[in-house]
């Protein structure tokens, strides 16, 4: 019965995990290259606010969809994300209305919080940025968005 157990467990760890070489493979960075602190978000409904349509939703993303956060980047730094580890790139960009992955770089002081912040900073388009990638720059970037 002791062999049994050893022989089921060691099956289920070699067939059951990911390996440490695959883990975060293709995890997007987001690289601040600016010398000051920025904020940026992207959509994760891959159907919406990405090129060619990038007008920023009128209601902070928070509000829409509580697993689309507005996130900061210090100076030099690079700022992991989700994208890419749990699906691949392939199944995300097929879903992008002109195969380009958009992201949205804010220059303010503070973290926008509130509906009140989001409108203050959609006011002033100065300090609203966009990038656009496609896949193939993407992937020359070993999955790096660089500001600027």
């Amino acid at each position: 019965m002791k062999k049994i157990f050893i022989l089921l467990t060691t099956s289920f760890f070699l067939m059951g995990c990911p390996t440490d070489e695959n883990l975060g493979k293709y995890s997007l960075c987001i690289k601040n290259m600016s010398g000051e602190t920025i904020f940026f978000w992207y959509s994760k409904d891959y159907t919406r606010y990405h090129y060619p349509n990038t007008i920023l939703p009128a209601i902070i993303p928070m509000e829409q969809d509580p697993y689309s956060e507005i996130r900061g980047a210090g100076t030099g730094g690079c700022v992991g994300a989700n994208e890419g580890q749990l699906k691949s790139w392939e199944s995300i960009y097929s879903q992008l209305p002109d195969d380009k992955f958009t992201v949205y770089f804010f220059e303010t002081d503070s973290y926008p919080s509130t509906q009140e912040d989001w409108e203050l900073l959609l006011s002033n388009t100065n300090k609203i940025h966009i990038k656009n990638v496609t896949l193939e720059e993407l992937r020359a970037n070993n999955y790096t968005i660089f500001y600027p």
